[in-house]
C-alpha cells in the first residue's frame, strides 16, 4: 500500500510551506508565552467586566487561558492555510495538470498513490503539531520555570544573586528568603508590596506548598493500599491539598508526608510535626470562638475602594496610583483619612491592605502555573480539529478533477467553520445557535481549561477523519479520471 517514491515526492512538492507554517506558528505560540503578564492581563480583564469583551479577555487571567485565543484562532488559521493548499497540490492538482497520467503510468497501483498521498498529509500535519506544542513547552519552561518545578516570579529574580543561587534553586526553597532580611526586602519590592505583606505571602505560599507535597505522599500510600478494592474511587482514593487543610491531621499519619512536608519548609521532621499539631490546634479554636466581624465577603471590595480613595485623597496622588502601590495605604496621613471615611480601625484597614496585597500576588502565581495535562488535551484536541480539516480538503481533492471547484469547496467550508468560530468568540450568548453550524465546536477548549467533559467532541473529530480519509481513498481508487 506505501509507496516510498511517492512519499518522496510529496515532501519534496510541500516541505516549504509545511516549514513556513510550523515556524511562524511556534513563534507566535511562543511569543504570546513569553510575552505574558500575568498582573497586566488581570488589571484588563477587571476593567473589561459587564462589557462585550469580557468574555474574550476573562479567560487571559491564566497563562493556559491566553493561549484559548491561540488555538482556537491563529493556530486553525495556519492549519487551514497549510492542509487547503497541501491536499490540493496532493491530488486533483496533479489530476487538472496531468502529471497524475505520468504518476498511474507507472507500476505503482492507484491504491498505494492515494493511501500514500493521505499518509503523508496526516503524518505532516501530526508533526507539525507536535513540534508546535513542543515549542510552547520549552518556552513555558525556558522563561517560567513551570513546566517541570515552580513557576520564577519576580521577587525570586530579584533575590537571585543577592542569595548567590540560582533561580530555580531558590523557586524550589522559599524559606532561604525568610532567613536573609536583604532578601526580603528585595523580594516584597519586587513583588510591590511592604515585608509585613510579603512576610503573610510567604508563608501562606510555603506552607501550601507543604500541604501539597504531603497530600501527593498520601495518595500515593492510598492508591497501594486500595489498588485492588473495586468500591474505591479514584476521587476517594486522592487527597487534595485543600482537604489537608481542612484535616491536617492526616499527616501525622504518614511519616514520608511528614519528611515531605518539612522539606518544602526547611525545617526538621520534628518541627513540621509540632507545625501541624499547632494547625489542628488553629482550627478547634476557629470552630469554637466567634471571631469579631471586621468586614463581610459582600461590602470588603467596596470597602477597600473607598480606603485607596481616601488614600488618594490625603496624599494628593491618584486613586490608579494608590492601587498600583497598596502600601501607600499605610501612610500615617492615609490611615487617618480612611478610618475617617470607613469607620474602620488602623489595624482593620492594615489587614485589609495586606490581604488584598497578598491576594494579588498568589493570582499571578496561580496564573502562571502550568497544567501539563490541560496543556496535552489542548494540543491533541488543535491536532484532532486540524486532521478533520485536512480530510475535508482532502475528500474534495478526490472528489473533484478541478483545482478552482476543489479549492473553493474544500478550502471554503474550513474556512466558514473558522469564520463562524471568530464570530462566537466576539459576540455574547446571543450566537450560541451557531454551534451547531460548525465542527469546532467539538474542539471546546473551555472545558478542557475547566476539567470538564470534552473527550466525547474529541472522539467525533477523530471518526469524522477516518471516515473522509477512508471515502477519499475509495473514490480517487475507483472514479474515472481524465487521464
Amino acid at each position: 500500500m506505501f509507496s516510498k517514491p511517492i512519499f518522496k515526492q510529496s515532501i519534496q512538492s510541500n516541505w516549504k510551506l509545511w516549514v513556513i507554517i510550523t515556524i511562524v506558528a511556534s513563534v507566535i505560540l511562543s511569543g504570546f508565552i513569553i510575552n505574558y503578564d500575568a498582573k497586566g492581563y488581570a488589571s484588563i480583564a477587571s476593567a473589561a467586566e459587564g462589557t462585550a469583551f469580557s468574555n474574550l479577555l476573562s479567560s487571559m487571567t491564566s497563562l493556559l487561558g491566553s493561549l484559548e485565543n491561540f488555538y482556537k484562532l491563529i493556530a486553525v488559521i495556519l492549519g487551514i492555510v497549510y492542509v487547503v493548499f497541501t491536499a490540493n497540490n496532493l491530488v486533483v492538482n496533479e489530476v487538472d495538470s496531468g502529471s497524475m497520467a505520468y504518476t498511474l503510468s507507472t507500476p505503482i497501483k492507484r491504491s498505494s498513490v492515494i493511501f500514500t498521498k493521505s499518509f503523508y498529509l496526516i503524518l505532516s500535519v501530526t508533526l507539525m503539531y507536535v513540534i508546535i506544542s513542543l515549542a510552547g513547552l520549552g518556552a513555558s519552561q525556558l522563561k517560567y520555570n513551570n513546566v517541570t518545578g515552580y513557576p520564577i516570579t519576580d521577587d525570586v529574580k530579584a533575590v537571585s544573586e543577592t542569595l548567590n543561587q540560582n533561580e530555580r534553586y531558590i523557586s524550589e526553597r522559599l524559606y532561604l528568603i525568610q532567613d536573609d532580611e536583604q532578601a526580603m526586602r528585595e523580594a516584597a519590592t519586587a513583588r510591590d508590596m511592604d515585608t509585613d505583606a510579603y512576610s503573610i505571602y510567604l508563608v501562606n505560599i510555603i506552607n501550601d506548598r507543604s500541604y501539597e507535597k504531603a497530600a501527593e505522599i498520601i495518595t500515593d500510600e492510598r492508591w497501594d493500599i486500595y489498588e485492588d478494592d473495586d468500591d474505591m474511587e479514584d476521587d476517594d482514593i486522592k487527597i487534595t491539598s485543600e482537604e489537608l487543610i481542612e484535616n491536617p491531621a492526616m499527616i501525622l499519619s504518614s511519616n514520608d508526608a511528614l519528611i515531605a512536608g518539612a522539606r518544602v519548609q526547611g525545617i526538621s521532621v520534628n518541627e513540621y510535626r509540632q507545625f501541624v499539631t499547632d494547625e489542628i490546634a488553629a482550627l478547634e479554636d476557629e470552630e469554637n470562638s466567634k471571631p469579631a466581624v471586621m468586614f463581610t465577603e459582600d461590602n470588603a471590595e467596596l470597602l477597600l475602594q473607598t480606603v485607596i480613595d481616601s488614600s488618594a485623597k490625603a496624599l494628593n496622588i491618584s486613586s490608579n496610583q494608590v492601587n498600583d502601590n497598596l502600601t501607600l495605604i499605610k501612610d500615617p496621613t492615609a490611615l487617618k483619612a480612611s478610618m475617617e471615611a470607613t469607620g474602620l480601625n488602623k489595624e482593620q484597614i492594615i489587614t485589609m491592605a495586606n490581604h488584598s496585597m497578598v491576594s494579588s500576588a498568589r493570582s499571578v502565581d496561580a496564573a502562571l502555573e502550568f497544567d501539563t495535562e490541560a496543556y496535552f488535551w489542548l494540543s491533541l484536541g488543535l491536532l484532532t480539529l486540524i486532521l478533520v480539516m485536512s480530510s475535508i480538503s482532502f475528500f474534495t481533492s478526490t472528489l473533484f478533477n478541478r483545482t478552482g471547484l476543489a479549492l473553493a469547496i474544500g478550502g471554503g467550508i474550513p474556512f466558514a467553520f473558522f469564520l463562524i468560530t471568530m464570530i462566537q468568540q466576539l459576540m455574547d450568548d446571543s450566537t450560541d445557535a451557531l454551534e451547531y453550524l460548525t465542527i469546532t465546536t467539538l474542539f471546546d477548549t473551555d472545558s478542557i481549561l475547566a476539567g470538564g467533559e470534552f473527550g466525547l467532541g474529541l472522539v467525533a473529530l477523530v471518526i469524522i477523519a477516518l471516515v473522509l480519509y477512508l471515502a477519499s481513498n475509495i473514490i480517487f481508487t475507483k472514479k474515472d479520471l481524465p487521464l
